[in-house]
C-alpha cells in the first residue's frame, strides 16, 4: 500500500472501524482512508490508493508553494540577522 499522503509513514495498516467495516489507517498521524462497509480488505486498499493518488498530486503543489514561500522568508531573516550581528573578532575588523 502507498504510504500516508500526509506524513509519508509507510506503516499503514488495515483497521476495523466498527461492525466489520475496514479502512486503511496511519499509526503516525491517525489519518484513515475510505471505509469498506462490507469489510472487503481489497476495497479498503483500493480506496486508500485512490485517495493517495488524488491527494498526493494536490498536496505536492501546495507543499511546494508553501515551502518556497517559507524558504524565501527564512532567507530574508538570515540576511537581516547578518546585518544586525556585530563583527566577529579576527574577521578583519578594526582591532587587527
Amino acid at each position: 500500500m502507498s504510504p500516508c499522503p500526509f506524513c509519508r509513514c509507510d506503516q499503514v495498516y488495515l483497521a476495523e472501524v466498527e461492525d466489520g467495516m475496514l479502512t486503511v489507517a496511519c499509526p503516525s498521524c491517525s489519518m484513515s482512508g475510505p471505509v469498506s462497509v462490507d469489510g472487503d480488505p481489497e476495497e479498503a486498499r483500493r480506496g486508500w490508493e485512490i485517495l493517495c493518488s488524488r491527494m498526493c498530486s494536490h498536496c505536492r503543489k501546495n507543499i511546494i508553494k508553501h515551502f518556497t514561500g517559507r524558504i524565501r522568508e527564512l532567507k530574508a531573516e538570515v540576511a537581516l540577522l547578518k546585518r544586525e550581528a556585530p563583527p566577529e573578532v579576527g574577521s578583519g575588523g578594526a582591532e587587527e
